[in-house]
């Protein structure tokens, strides 16, 4: 093989071991930024908005706002659709959008992992018209996170349970006891 000829072969292995190089670069780049992104998505707060029946208050509704994310959320802010009337305090005491509202008026600075915020929603049949709850804050890296929830009472207030029935004999009575004390065990387990 000639001089020239070698010189063509170490020409295209250069040219190749340079593309092999920039390829290597790329998916090294690729694969930090999606480890980057992992890593934040593992450790980002997250918080969430759900309605909830209170226990052993029949026709009892929360609005429970918690964070379930690995670290403590900045700034939080919630918002409301419907959101409140021009003058907040004009609305009766009864009403418990009253002290939603004036709760959530003011950003939190910090909310913390497993932190819960609950206020009653609705108490006894009233109606419960679907809320939009909107919650905008930053995470520990300075990213920041706006969640929506759109909250139908429906898919709650619609769940249906069984309830030992009804008996006068004492063996039953203690049975249906024991029964309804491990139905209670397990919705406070399942909390």
């Amino acid at each position: 093989m000639s001089e020239a000829n070698w010189v063509a072969v170490a020409a295209i292995a250069g040219a190749v071991t340079a593309s092999a190089v920039v390829v290597t670069a790329f998916i090294a780049a690729s694969t930090l930024k999606a480890t980057r992104d992992d890593s934040r998505a593992r450790t980002r707060p997250i918080i969430v908005a759900e309605l909830r029946r209170e226990l052993l208050s029949h026709g009892t509704t929360l609005l429970v706002l918690r964070n379930l994310g690995a670290s403590v959320a900045t700034n939080v802010t919630v918002a409301f659709n419907p959101g409140p009337p021009p003058d907040v305090d004009s609305l009766p005491d009864t009403d418990m959008w009253k002290w939603i509202y004036q709760r959530f008026a003011k950003p939190i600075t910090t909310w913390a992992p497993g932190w819960t915020l609950s206020n009653v929603i609705r108490a006894g049949h009233d109606p419960l018209p679907p809320v939009v709850v909107t919650v905008s804050y930053t995470g520990p890296d300075c990213t920041k996170y706006h969640d929506r929830y759109d909250l139908h009472p429906d898919h709650m207030l619609k769940e249906t349970s069984s309830s030992p029935s009804k008996t006068h004999e004492p063996v039953k009575m203690e049975q249906q006891k024991i029964a309804a004390l491990q139905a209670l065990v397990r919705a406070i387990s399942s909390s």
